[in-house]
């Protein structure tokens, strides 16, 4: 069974389940067979797991009538050795790439949280704006102060256009 299913059937509250069937006897008792035969088979499971069962090359040279594969697979088993593996560094790797993609991931919270503060402002901002129709002279002044020096300048060279406004507002004087 996957894990997923041991996991879900040891969730399993089994006396509410009874009491909530409890007028359903056969349903009860096709559920208390079917955990008790659950029960048996992981038992066995891990029995299995536990025993080390070794192979018995007498019974194949008997059995088999081609004795040399049965002697090359004995040698061949005979060879093969669990080898523990030291997982530490691989471990300790994984934990920094870890701890490193946390701190990357905070700090992207933190830069998103401020961008979104920054926003919310300029969001109000802009819902407290006046409309460009309801602006006056005075307010460009104080927002632009410049806008004041660049108009003497261009009116003291007897400049009365601005560059490049005919090119983005075209005169429709013409229709």
């Amino acid at each position: 069974m996957s894990t997923a299913g041991r996991k879900f059937l040891t969730s399993i509250n089994w006396p509410v389940v009874n009491s909530v069937l409890s007028k359903h006897t056969e349903i009860t008792k096709s559920l208390g067979a079917f955990r008790k035969g659950y029960e048996e088979a992981e038992r066995q499971l891990t029995q299995l797991k536990e025993t080390d069962r070794p192979i018995d090359f007498e019974h194949y040279r008997r059995v088999l009538k081609n004795t040399d594969i049965v002697d090359k697979l004995e040698k061949i088993a005979k060879a093969q050795k669990i080898t523990k593996v030291d997982l530490a560094e691989q471990l300790k790797t994984i934990s920094a790439f870890e701890a490193k993609a946390v701190a990357s991931a905070e700090l992207y919270v933190k830069e998103t949280e401020a961008n979104l503060a920054d926003l919310s402002e300029t969001v109000k901002n802009i819902e407290q704006a006046r409309p460009v129709t309801q602006l006056t002279v005075d307010d460009v002044v104080k927002a632009k102060p410049e806008v004041v020096q660049r108009t003497e300048e261009m009116v003291k060279q007897g400049k009365f256009t601005v560059d490049g406004y005919d090119e983005k507002f075209p005169s429709l004087a013409l229709l």
